[in-house]
């Protein structure tokens, strides 16, 4: 294979596939970027079986074949190099990237071992549903990170994603917490529901982030995930597990005590807090809160160091005094831009319900610790 690429262009597109890519012992092969020649483009592909995503770009092609290589060494030498083409040379198990002034090998993997990756042959009605793709990258921004990061249990290692009723819905839980967001959605009228793997949506977050494409097509076929992104195509497998049952947590009642508090100074108060009670082995990142009046204290007490934190705020109900998660409480408002957090209690036992004052769209629903004699 002997081809002539813009530098630049080829440096976009390996570190578009390579958000796909994980070091894989087992099956070094996965671990790189596969190309080809394919209908007189350059074809990129990085896998790693659950998630793939693959684009291309135009290319003088002086000679058809393919490769997998070490991206990460050639992204890094090809950072270095000033010219604006180059050429490729592929000869058996060797890279040679040519320039003006150098020339420099790399050995490659053997690509007929890469994977076969089956594409669909979907067109453009196919792909049913539509979404500004800065847009998608907020709503995964704002439900992620109460998703579980352990595979252990996968029906919670994934956001769940639901289109029903002029509704799109985002959902996580780790078992300790769940978020739900909810927007209006227009674009169609078919009902669609699946579990989105977690490493596909960090994936699809840092995509989403770059690049000119406006908008995102997705669809589900043959309990695959596909989607479109200009020339970029990315196909995640879905988690076939039940997801929990969320709207019996959501449509709980019974809350009878009102915190509001501004959101900047409880960012603050709650920072400074976890301070002291981050390395603490008996309740990692717990402390007590106690709201009476129109007062809330926070008493966070690590192993040779405590902190009291004690403010004005705008309560109604009993007093009460609850353990709650200062890392929980703090990933939740800071994922909201709004002035105003209110928090709803029943008892120092049951759960409590977060929102924003100004998104009725956005709720967070966190267990509380035990608390201690």
């Amino acid at each position: 294979m002997i081809l002539k690429v813009n530098r630049l262009e080829f440096l976009k597109k390996i570190k578009i596939v390579e958000k796909a890519i994980n070091e894989n012992k087992i099956r070094p092969i996965i671990s790189y970027v596969y190309i080809e020649t394919r209908e007189n483009k350059l074809w990129f592909c990085g896998t790693n079986l659950e998630l793939t995503i693959s684009t291309h770009m135009e290319c003088e092609i002086l000679r058809e074949g393919k490769a997998v290589f070490q991206h990460n060494l050639v992204e890094e030498y090809l950072k270095e190099i000033k010219d604006e083409e180059i050429t490729l040379n592929i000869n058996e198990d060797v890279l040679t990237i040519e320039t003006s002034d150098s020339a420099s090998e790399f050995i490659l993997m053997n690509a007929e071992e890469f994977p076969k990756i089956q594409e669909p042959d979907l067109n453009e009605e196919e792909f049913e549903f539509k979404l500004k793709k800065l847009d998608l990258a907020d709503y995964f921004d704002k439900v992620k990170f109460s998703a579980s990061m352990s595979s252990d249990n996968l029906s919670i290692n994934c956001i769940r994603m639901e289109i029903e009723n002029n509704k799109i819905k985002f959902i996580s839980t780790d078992t300790y917490r769940l978020t739900y967001l909810e927007h209006e959605y227009s674009h169609s009228d078919e009902m669609f529901k699946v579990s989105i793997p977690i490493n596909t949506i960090d994936a699809m977050s840092k995509l989403l982030r770059n690049g000119n494409e406006d908008e995102i097509a997705f669809t589900q076929k043959n309990k695959q995930l596909y989607f479109k992104l200009g020339n970029i195509s990315i196909i995640s497998r879905v988690i076939d597990l039940p997801f929990p049952n969320y709207k019996t947590i959501l449509e709980a009642s019974g809350y009878n005590k009102k915190l509001q508090i501004n959101r900047v100074e409880f960012e603050k108060m709650l920072k400074r807090i976890q301070i002291f009670v981050k390395n603490n082995a008996e309740s990692k990142f717990g402390a007590i809160f106690t709201l009476s009046g129109d007062n809330i204290d926070i008493e966070g007490i690590g192993e040779i160091a405590k902190a009291k934190e004690i403010a004005k705020v705008n309560y109604e109900g009993d007093n009460l005094k609850i353990s709650l998660n200062v890392k929980f409480l703090l990933e939740f408002i800071q994922s909201s831009d709004k002035d105003i957090i209110t928090l709803e209690f029943t008892t120092s036992n049951s759960a409590v319900r977060t929102r924003n004052i100004q998104e009725d769209n956005y709720t967070y629903i966190v267990m509380p610790l035990a608390l201690k004699d």
